[in-house]
């Protein structure tokens, strides 16, 4: 996933004549900045334990959290739309979740690596600095597990979209500051426990898998860009 976001972002660089063959840097148009985010994150979680038993042990939750992070983004405008590519460097835990089975305890919790969104901003006419925001995104989910009871989950990715609304304010010297609201979904996502399933009913049905449906979110962000 790291290379796929590497190899997206010179490309938009190398699109946009940012970057070109001569490695000359053109900075007119450009914009860099860093954001600071408080957002809410659902999903929906169904476990099944009998594969070919539909509904037998099948066990379905709802779950949301709230965490707050920053990111760093670079944009170009083309008059009057502007193209972009923000990355969070950070990492997005969710709470850790206890299950006891008898003796064993199980805990897992997840983790949203490398959330990168390349976006277009189009400013709303007659409106000061009224803009509207809308992307694609890409995120790397990670299973942090201990299993007592065997197996592990291992890793993933999706992708989703995001759209929303924002307003510059001019602070001088090519500086704005940006106030903004945006809302996210993200593609449904399964994971397989690579141990067997001691409640199996027959020797195939030894697959535990787990479904994120209804993945979503929301953040409300502040961000301060430098234009040249």
């Amino acid at each position: 996933m790291k290379k796929i976001i590497t190899t997206i972002s010179f490309s938009f660089l190398l699109a946009l004549g940012i970057v070109n063959s001569s490695n000359a840097i053109s900075l007119e148009g450009l914009s860099i900045g860093i954001s600071a985010s408080h957002g809410g994150f659902y999903a929906e979680g169904t476990e099944k334990e009998e594969i070919k038993d539909t509904g037998v042990d099948d066990t379905t939750e709802a779950g949301a959290f709230v965490a707050n992070f920053g990111s760093i983004f670079v944009e170009y405008n083309l008059g009057p739309i502007s193209f972009g590519v923000d990355y969070i460097p950070s990492t997005i835990e969710t709470p850790k979740n206890t299950n006891i089975q008898g003796t064993s305890t199980n805990t897992v919790k997840g983790e949203f690596e490398n959330l990168t969104t390349l976006y277009a901003i189009v400013p709303v006419p007659f409106l000061g600095g009224l803009y509207l925001k809308a992307g694609g995104i890409y995120v790397d989910l990670n299973s942090v597990e201990t299993l007592e009871t065997g197996g592990s989950y291992g890793n993933t990715d999706t992708s989703g979209y995001t759209a929303g609304l924002g307003y510059s304010f001019e602070a001088g010297s090519g500086v704005n500051i940006r106030a903004e609201v945006m809302a996210a979904e993200y593609d449904s996502v399964s994971l397989t426990n690579s141990g067997v399933n001691a409640d199996a009913l027959t020797q195939d049905d030894t697959d535990t898998t787990i479904t994120l449906d209804e993945m979503m979110s929301a953040k409300a962000t502040i961000s301060i860009v430098k234009t040249f």
